[in-house]
């Protein structure tokens, strides 16, 4: 029980923080509207916080997944970069090959996601109404499974170690609540460089012309390089969500994908019986 509330505290530390960092770089972007979160952003936010209770999203899924995904990789034996690569290169090159490598991979992952079978488990991720830093934290616990897999994968074939990956694992979350934050900031000459929070809202956009836009997570090269990149401008103030949103609350949103992954089965089963018909 004492570690229970000790893990509780501290994970409420990490989320106050969080809090208060992107509410004062929100209120340096935007002035006091920032400050202002009405009903459905609150409502939005105890979601957001109640998924994370229930599937540790804000990063410990990754951290609990990374040793069994690890093994298991060994255990496959697949192939493992010669560790030898790495010895003379700087921590800061290495990592930097690292995310490049992993970013590359879920590229190809996320877009595997917006399939119509896999969609159903990432569509919770899409679902927010009111895109903001906890947005992040709003997914499905069955598709973490599959992004955390493609970060071990690709960080075990470059030869990392398990705290080296975990590491990779914290920054690459720190930059996903910054992309989900509701700032309207594009990097200016860095735009192509890295994801910036309005490159990525383009991606969660509500519109039919940002549809399947905007895979990448950290470099937007890759969407540039396989035709996928949109970035109009402003989009602080574009719907999110999809289509056929589910309602804003937990329980919700956590049976979400098992009905529809339901109605795909009832439909398939039921093709047959249409077939040849005119």
């Amino acid at each position: 029980m004492q570690d229970f509330l000790a893990g509780f505290a501290w994970q409420a530390a990490v989320l106050g923080g969080l809090t208060i960092v992107f509410t004062v770089l929100a209120f340096l972007s935007r002035g006091r509207a920032a400050l202002h979160w009405p009903k459905p952003l609150r409502q939005s936010a105890v979601t957001n916080f109640l998924i994370i209770q229930f599937t540790s999203l804000n990063g410990a899924l990754y951290l609990v997944l990374i040793a069994p995904l690890a093994v298991f990789y060994t255990w496959l034996g697949l192939p493992v970069m010669d560790a030898a690569v790495w010895e003379r290169l700087p921590l800061a090159v290495k990592a930097l090959a690292a995310l490049v490598v992993y970013d590359f991979s879920l590229y190809w992952v996320h877009r595997m996601l917006h399939t119509s079978v896999l969609w159903p488990a990432h569509a919770v991720h899409h679902s927010d109404p009111e895109l903001h830093f906890l947005s992040w934290s709003r997914g499905h616990f069955t598709e973490q499974v599959v992004i955390a897999g493609c970060l071990v994968f690709t960080s075990s074939w470059m030869g990392f170690r398990l705290e080296e990956i975990a590491g990779l694992a914290l920054i690459k979350g720190l930059h996903q609540h910054y992309v989900h934050s509701k700032l309207d900031w594009d990097h200016g000459i860095f735009r192509d460089v890295i994801v910036s929070p309005q490159f990525h809202r383009w991606h969660h956009a509500n519109v039919a012309e940002a549809y399947d836009k905007n895979f990448a997570s950290i470099f937007p090269v890759f969407d540039r390089m396989f035709g996928t990149y949109y970035n109009p401008g402003s989009a602080i103030d574009v719907a999110t969500g999809i289509a056929d949103n589910p309602a804003n609350d937990f329980l919700t949103q956590t049976l979400y994908p098992f009905r529809k992954w339901a109605e795909m089965l009832r439909a398939r089963g039921k093709a047959p019986e249409h077939a040849g018909v005119v």
